[in-house]
């Protein structure tokens, strides 16, 4: 249960008033992108075609075909535990496996079924999901929410029928090592790694407080990334604080990070209450105006949006792997908002993991459905090598992945964009797709 607000809250002392984002500032936002992106595998262009014909892009359209035999896909994720990151990412599966049977014909006629298995909290219930999808022989391949319990269990289990996981952004170290993985996003390691470019090179930044949710296990490692990455950008005058993320009341942990005497404020989080409670404290304090936030895309979901009074907090900056609600993508302002409202799910539309819950079950169904129009059988190794091969778009995410081509052979991606909220509903892109630090790596590799 969460803790109630109890008695009255010691204001901290104002400090640096947050600074304005200058033309200097964008410009120089908009070389560090270009440099980072030819700095990431090559010289790629960092734009491409935003995909807005999703039958096309399948290579399918109309329903299914009831008589052929399905597709099963197995589908895993920590759905029921207080403190889950990403409960609707199994509605957007469900979305999904519904648009794929109604409008693309499903895989090449075949009807997409999905198969579930949800983690509570414990290890053993990660390995009994991994050891039914290994048992099913129905299920090629299984998709994977944001889970930061039991992935190790759960893998172990999977891994001697190299059923490929796909996952969307991964918060557990071990999904990276998984061989037949593929995590089209961004990874635990590095999703967050971007934030040291962005703090030094588009905030100019002297000193952070950095903040995290320190009971969630995925958290603490990526504050320990951000960390590293900042100390890596030049930034020396770091508070690196933790707070529990049941506790609504974050003003001890706000007064320890030094918040208000600080250039920025980073909050990592995967989403959930505690987006709210940062917003609300810095209100109670008296700092809201005063002081730079920058967090991640999960804490623009509607439900923390109507937590905060109606709206996302003014001027806070949002990292993203994936297309920004409000910055007037149209694969999303119209495709994906006209999907979830088909199907009756239109206030998550703009929910970052409902996002790619769909984009996850599409993007497999292009794969499946090539492989059938080529006449090819669709197995576990069939589907590995297409993916090996498969360089992008996926659908709502980066414009081009390089499965096999890390370290790690899980890893896709490693790259990220920023966003301003300028005013209601409205996303300002002050960067595209910054990737890490040339030379920079994450403290555990």
């Amino acid at each position: 249960m969460r803790h109630r607000w109890t008695g009255a809250i010691r204001p901290l002392a104002l400090g640096l008033a947050a600074l304005g984002l200058a033309a200097g500032a964008l410009g120089a936002g908009a070389g560090i992108a270009g440099a980072a992106t030819q700095q990431a595998h090559g010289s790629r262009s960092a734009h491409a075609k935003t995909v807005t014909n999703y039958p096309a892009y399948v290579g399918g359209h109309g329903k299914a075909n009831p008589k052929l035999s399905p597709i099963v896909i197995g589908a895993v994720n920590q759905q029921t535990a207080p403190a889950a990151p990403t409960p609707l990412w199994t509605t957007g599966v469900k979305v999904a496996v519904d648009y794929v049977n109604n409008h693309t014909g499903g895989i090449d006629g075949h009807p997409v079924k999905v198969v579930y298995c949800f983690i509570p909290t414990t290890v053993g219930s990660a390995a009994k999901c991994g050891q039914e999808f290994a048992n099913n022989s129905k299920v090629v391949a299984v998709i994977a929410g944001a889970i930061d319990v039991g992935m190790t269990a759960f893998e172990a289990a999977l891994k001697p029928t190299k059923k490929p996981i796909f996952w969307d952004v991964s918060l557990s170290p071990v999904d990276e090592t998984y061989p037949y993985g593929f995590i089209w996003w961004n990874t635990d390691a590095y999703v967050n790694a971007p934030y040291g470019a962005f703090a030094k090179k588009i905030i100019h930044a002297k000193s952070v407080s950095l903040i995290y949710p320190s009971n969630i296990a995925a958290e603490v490692t990526q504050a320990n990334t951000v960390y590293a990455a900042l100390k890596y950008a030049g930034i020396h005058t770091i508070h690196k604080v933790g707070y529990t993320a049941t506790d609504a009341n974050l003003a001890a942990p706000f007064q320890a990070a030094d918040v208000g005497h600080t250039t920025l404020v980073i909050n990592v989080s995967s989403g959930g209450p505690n987006c709210s409670d940062v917003a609300h404290t810095l209100k109670s304090l008296g700092l809201a105006t005063k002081v730079k936030v920058v967090t991640d895309v999960p804490c623009i979901a509607p439900t923390v949006a109507k937590a905060d009074g109606g709206q996302l907090p003014h001027d806070w900056y949002y990292l993203t792997a994936q297309a920004m609600p409000g910055s007037n993508t149209k694969a999303l302002t119209t495709v994906a908002k006209k999907i979830f409202a088909e199907y009756g799910k239109g206030p998550i539309y703009a929910d970052a993991w409902a996002e790619m819950g769909i984009s996850q079950i599409l993007t497999i169904a292009k794969l499946d459905t090539k492989l059938l129009k080529a006449h090819k059988k669709i197995t576990p190794e069939t589907l590995f090598k297409a993916a090996r091969a498969f360089k992008g778009p996926v659908l709502q995410g980066a414009p081009h992945l390089d499965c096999g081509g890390f370290k790690t052979p899980a890893t896709c991606n490693d790259r990220d964009e920023f966003f301003q909220n300028t005013a209601p509903g409205v996303m300002k892109r002050l960067s595209t797709w910054i990737g890490p630090a040339k030379g920079f790596k994450p403290p555990r590799h």
